[in-house]
């Protein structure tokens, strides 16, 4: 991932971060584990998004723009742009429409928190 980084900050540009497939849609991963334990920032693009759930991380939705249903624990909610939602550990979850979502994990496990059980 290109940056601008030393030990006091970095510097990502989305367009400069590769898209990649991930759970809920194309991510461009902005600040990972290897950045940081703390959190995980990821730009995503929801399609064909899985129904899972995170064992200790707890994720932040933001929807930049467009709009659809996020599921949590079974039950559908409608979303739109300038919507926040908190995931709690342990809440299974799904999202489902046309839209960019900027995701915050806290504390980052973009790769490894992730469960289908």
């Amino acid at each position: 991932m290109p940056a601008e980084t030393n030990e006091r900050y970095i510097i990502r540009r989305l367009g400069e971060v590769p898209v990649e497939r991930g759970v809920c849609g194309w991510r461009r991963t902005l600040i990972s584990h290897d950045d940081t334990p703390v959190a995980n920032v990821s730009h995503l693009a929801i399609d064909d998004s899985k129904y899972h759930y995170h064992r200790e991380m707890t994720e932040y939705y933001y929807v930049l723009n467009g709009g659809g249903t996020i599921t949590l624990d079974g039950e559908k909610r409608p979303i739109a742009a300038g919507d926040l939602v908190v995931i709690r550990p342990g809440t299974w979850h799904t999202s489902d429409g046309k839209m960019d979502v900027l995701i915050f994990g806290v504390p980052a496990g973009e790769q490894t928190d992730v469960w289908f059980e």
